[in-house]
């Protein structure tokens, strides 16, 4: 027959007192009677395991741990204990996935106590140095076998994601998802022979450029508001300047006045595959960042299509980011992108930046499919009132 309980909290009580003042024989009896009868705890066991801990009696700490997480799997310190036994034990992965486990925890608390913070700072510094010696370990591995010669790009991206270098982005097409296309952020501009002969007009396009930047602000707010559409504006970019834009080819058709203004524009373009649907693309048009503009993370309409730039004003410190990849504009090397995948795009000068943008189709469908597609979007666009504009 067991004691009575309160015996039991009083055996706890003594072995708490016990533990702290380093009489751990008493404090091993007391908390053992404890659990005997019937009182055990999380934090009782995690005590005891406290008592083996400081007896060195490692196999005996592991089993008070087990049980104290058995009471309670989210008892931080007891996670981070076991993680410690784990790192003693040289078993690098048992102990960082029970530290994790106790960050993690942690991250729902309301309150921590100083000493908590202080053992999941520890526990934190243990992670990244595991996660240090892992990253050695495996490069040490890949070296060898030619890790980062050219081609090896795709892997080392794959290595990336693996550690946690990278966070994983997908397409998420906000009107049109066509299946099994690859996933790529940014493609090599050498796989589109185009690229080299567009890129040599570079000079006529910006002289182009800056006559109309010098007679007047022709550019309008690439985001504008629609007719028969709400006005939401999550970006901040509704009716805003700082995101401007002169189109030469809006919707698949030319805009008269400004194209007359930029021959040698339209004629450099006239061997770029552009994405053509009728009522909808291509669409070519001079896009200016104002100074301190940020166009924040979003996504395009349809993965069938590829966005290019031609940087033609590009201050030190402008960028764009396509999902996990940062890349700096340079003026005449064009950047070819898939805008499915979240991007966003930044001008933190004092200077105009300004590129020329245009669309393509991407090379990995058939001329069927294009075909196919444009008849679709063609479809769409004929039913069930006006269409509306694809702005961004």
């Amino acid at each position: 027959m067991n004691e009575d309980p309160i015996d039991a909290r009083d055996a706890a009580a003594a072995g708490f007192k016990a533990l702290e003042r380093g009489d751990l024989a008493v404090a091993r009896a007391s908390f053992e009677r404890a659990i005997s009868q019937g009182a055990a705890d999380a934090g009782i066991c995690f005590a005891l395991s406290r008592v083996h801990y400081r007896s060195g009696a490692a196999a005996d700490e592991s089993a008070a741990l087990d049980e104290a997480l058995k009471l309670d799997p989210h008892h931080v310190p007891a996670l981070i204990a076991k993680g410690d036994l784990y790192t003693s034990m040289q078993d690098v992965r048992a102990a960082a996935a029970y530290y994790r486990g106790a960050i993690d925890v942690a991250a729902n608390l309301k309150s921590l106590s100083p000493e908590l913070r202080r053992e999941l700072h520890r526990a934190e510094d243990a992670c990244e140095r595991f996660a240090r010696s892992y990253e050695a370990h495996l490069l040490r591995a890949l070296v060898g076998q030619g890790l980062a010669d050219p081609g090896t790009e795709r892997f080392m991206h794959a290595v990336d994601l693996l550690l946690g270098k990278r966070q994983i982005y997908f397409q998420q097409p906000k009107h049109f998802f066509f299946p099994e296309l690859p996933q790529i952020q940014f493609y090599d501009r050498r796989l589109f022979p185009w690229t080299e002969k567009l890129a040599r007009k570079t000079g006529l396009i910006r002289d182009e450029l800056r006559a109309i930047l010098s007679s007047g602000d022709a550019f309008v707010p690439y985001i504008q508001r629609a007719a028969h559409r709400p006005a939401f504006d999550p970006r901040g970019l509704l009716d805003n300047q700082d995101w401007g834009a002169f189109h030469l080819i809006k919707s698949g058709a030319e805009v008269a006045g400004n194209a007359a203004r930029c021959p040698h524009t339209l004629a450099a373009l006239r061997d770029v595959p552009l994405c053509e649907i009728e009522g909808r693309t291509p669409t070519v048009l001079f896009s200016l960042l104002r100074p301190g503009a940020h166009i924040l993370p979003h996504h395009g309409f349809m993965n069938t299509r590829l966005i290019c730039h031609l940087p033609l004003i590009v201050p030190p410190g402008c960028a764009l980011r396509v999902g996990n990849d940062t890349r700096p504009w340079r003026e005449g090397e064009i950047v070819i992108f898939d805008d499915t995948i979240e991007h966003e795009a930044w001008n933190p000068t004092q200077e105009l930046r300004v590129v020329l943008i245009f669309d393509v189709w991407r090379p990995e469908l058939s001329d069927k499919e294009r075909a196919l597609v444009a008849v679709m979007l063609k479809a769409i666009d004929q039913f069930g009132g006006p269409r509306r504009e694809w702005t961004d």
